[in-house]
C-alpha cells in the first residue's frame, strides 16, 4: 500500500516543481533569500497537508466506498476486457474518460479502491498546476501559486468528492482549468493550432461532463469578445469540437437525445438559484460544513457580514478587472449561477454541493488575488487549510448519524462467506449493496438492484419484474436467469414489501452482520 501511495504522490511532482520554481520569479520582485526559503517551506507544507487530509478522509468513514464508486470500478474491469460504454452505466451523462485512465492503474496495481482513486487524486494535482498557469496570466505571482495551492487543500467538499472515484467530478475541475488556460493562450496568439485545440478540448469536456457548460459558455463569449480574430478559425474549431463530442452525439442520436432531458421549469429554476445562495455556495466555499450545513463561524451576523463582504468585493473586483485578463474569471463567476440552474437536478439537492465542484478553480483564483505579498499568501493558504481541517470532522460526524438508508461497511468478507456457504452467486440486493458486492468479488458473485415492488413465484423461485432504472442490464438478466437469493440491510428489510412473501414461499432468513440474506432452504449447504 505504501508503494501505491508513493505512486499517487509522484503525480504531484509536476505541480510541486512548478511551484517550487516560483522563487525564481519572486526574485524579480526583489524578495530576499529568507523570504524565498519561507516560500518554499510554505508550499512543501501545502503539499504535505493535502496528502495528510486525503489520508485522513480515506481512512475515515468519509472514505468508505459506495455503490456509485463500485460501478466505476466495474466499468474499469469491463474496459480492460474491451467492453466500453459512452456514459456512466444506466445514465445519459458522465463520460468514461476517468475509467479509461484507470485501466493502466488497475493493470499495474490490481482492482481495489486505492487503485481506483489514483486518477481523481492525480487529476486534482494536475488541475492545481493548470490553475497556477491560469493565475500567472490573470492575477500574477505569487497569487497564482496560492490559487494552485488552494485547489490542493481546499474546499473541504472537493477533498471528499475527489478522494473517491466518482467518474467525472475530477475531470470537472480539470476541464474547467484547461479551458480557461486555452482561452488565455488564444488571447496571446489566436492561430489555427490554439483555436483548434480549444475546440477539441471543448468537445471532449462536453462528452465527459455536461457540468462544464456553465463554464464553457462564458469562456467562449469572453474569447470572442477579446480576440474576434479567433473566429477566422471557427470552422476547424467546430470540426474538432464535434470530433471530441462524437461519442455523445452518436449515442444521443440513437437514444432520442436523452442527455438533453435535464432542462428545468421556471419554478425549479428559481428554487435552484435560492439553494445556490444558501446553503450550496457557503458549503462550496467551506463556510458551512457540507452535508450538515453547520456554519464554520457560529455567529449568524458574522457569517452574514462575510457573505456580504465577499459579494461587494466580487462586484468591486469585477469592475476594476474589466479591461484586464482577470475579467475572464469574473465573467465566468457572474454567469455561472444562471447557467448552472438550468439543470433541474440542482433544484432538489441542498446538502451536497456536487454541482458547484466544476467552478471551484475559478473561485480559488478569485480568492487568491489578495495574496499578492508573502505574508498574505501564507495567510490565505493557512485559512484554506484551517477551513478544511475544521470541516472534515464535522463531515465525519454527519456520516456517523444513522440515515434512512444504511451505509454498507468496508468489509464484505462475512457476507461473501455466507453466500458461498449457501451456494449463491446471483442475488438481488439493495442498490447500495449490489455493486459493492459485485466489485468485491470481481463479478464472481453478481448482484443487481431492483425496486422490489412486487414478486411472483415460478417453481418455487422468486421472479421479479425488470427495474427500469437498473444500472447494468446484463447483470439483471444474469440474476433473473439463475437460481438467486436476496440481500438487504437488516435495519430496512422489514420495510420491503416482498419480504413477507419470500418467507411464505420457503425463503429462509440468514442474518450476517448489518445484512440479511434470504435463500431457498434447499440451497443451504
Amino acid at each position: 500500500m505504501l508503494e501505491r501511495g508513493l505512486a499517487v504522490t509522484s503525480w504531484l511532482g509536476s505541480w510541486t516543481r512548478g511551484v517550487m520554481a516560483t522563487p525564481v520569479r519572486l526574485r524579480r520582485l526583489r524578495l530576499r533569500a529568507p523570504t524565498l526559503t519561507w516560500w518554499s517551506a510554505t508550499f512543501v507544507t501545502v503539499l504535505v497537508t493535502g496528502v495528510a487530509l486525503r489520508v485522513w478522509i480515506y481512512r475515515s468513514v468519509l472514505g468508505r466506498p459506495n455503490s456509485d464508486e463500485s460501478v466505476v470500478g466495474l466499468m474499469v474491469l469491463h474496459a480492460m476486457r474491451g467492453d466500453f460504454t459512452t456514459f456512466f452505466w444506466g445514465s445519459a451523462y458522465g463520460g468514461p474518460q476517468e475509467v479509461l485512465l484507470s485501466v493502466p492503474v488497475f493493470a499495474v496495481a490490481g482492482s481495489n479502491y486505492l487503485a481506483l482513486r489514483v486518477v481523481p487524486i492525480a487529476l486534482t494535482a494536475v488541475t492545481a498546476l493548470l490553475v497556477w498557469r491560469v493565475g500567472r496570466r490573470t492575477i500574477g505571482e505569487p497569487a497564482a501559486a496560492v490559487a494552485g495551492g488552494l485547489i490542493w487543500i481546499w474546499p473541504p467538499f472537493n477533498l471528499f468528492q475527489l478522494t473517491q472515484m466518482q467518474s467525472f467530478y475530477a475531470t470537472d475541475i480539470f476541464y474547467c482549468a484547461l479551458l480557461l488556460l486555452l482561452a488565455l493562450r488564444i488571447l496571446e496568439r489566436p492561430d489555427r493550432l490554439r483555436v483548434g485545440l480549444f475546440g477539441l478540448v471543448l468537445g471532449l469536456a462536453f462528452w465527459q461532463t455536461s457540468q462544464i457548460v456553465p463554464i464553457a459558455v462564458p469562456v467562449i463569449a469572453w474569447t470572442i469578445w477579446k480576440r474576434p480574430r479567433a473566429l477566422r478559425h471557427l470552422g476547424i474549431a467546430a470540426l474538432l469540437a464535434v470530433l471530441g463530442a462524437l461519442p455523445w452525439i452518436v449515442w444521443n442520436a440513437e437514444h432520442g437525445w436523452a442527455s438533453l432531458s435535464v432542462h428545468t421549469s421556471l419554478a425549479a429554476y428559481g428554487h435552484s438559484l435560492r439553494l445556490l445562495a444558501s446553503p450550496i455556495l457557503p458549503m462550496t466555499l467551506g463556510l458551512r460544513a457540507p452535508f450538515g450545513s453547520e456554519p464554520v463561524i457560529p455567529s449568524v451576523p458574522v457569517m452574514t457580514l462575510v457573505y456580504a463582504a465577499l459579494l461587494v468585493l466580487g462586484v468591486y473586483g469585477g469592475i476594476r478587472a474589466r479591461h484586464r485578463t482577470a475579467s475572464l474569471l469574473y465573467l465566468v463567476a457572474a454567469c455561472f449561477p444562471f447557467l448552472y440552474a438550468i439543470d433541474r437536478r440542482t433544484s432538489f439537492i441542498n446538502d451536497w454541493p456536487q454541482y458547484t465542484v466544476v467552478v471551484t478553480p475559478v473561485i480559488a483564483l478569485l480568492l487568491a488575488q489578495v495574496a499578492n505579498r508573502g505574508a498574505r499568501a501564507i495567510a490565505v493558504l493557512a485559512l484554506g487549510a484551517a477551513i478544511s481541517i475544521v470541516s472534515v470532522p464535522r463531515m465525519e460526524t454527519w456520516f456517523n448519524i444513522p440515515q434512512p438508508v444504511p451505509y454498507a461497511p468496508r468489509n464484505f468478507s462475512p457476507l461473501i462467506a455466507k453466500l458461498d456457504s449457501l451456494g449463491l452467486d446471483r442475488v438481488y440486493a439493495d442498490y447500495w449493496i449490489a455493486y459493492r458486492l459485485t466489485f468485491a468479488t470481481q463479478e464472481r458473485i453478481v448482484a443487481v438492484e431492483n425496486q422490489f415492488n412486487s414478486v411472483s413465484f415460478r417453481r418455487g423461485q422468486a421472479v421479479l419484474p425488470s427495474d427500469p432504472n437498473v444500472r447494468y442490464r446484463s447483470y439483471e438478466r444474469e440474476v433473473a436467469a439463475a437460481p438467486h437469493g436476496f440481500v438487504f440491510f437488516r435495519r430496512t428489510a422489514g420495510s420491503i414489501s416482498i419480504v413477507p412473501q419470500l418467507a411464505r414461499h420457503g425463503y429462509t432468513r440468514y442474518p450476517v452482520g448489518p445484512f440479511v440474506v434470504f435463500a431457498l432452504r434447499p440451497a443451504e449447504g
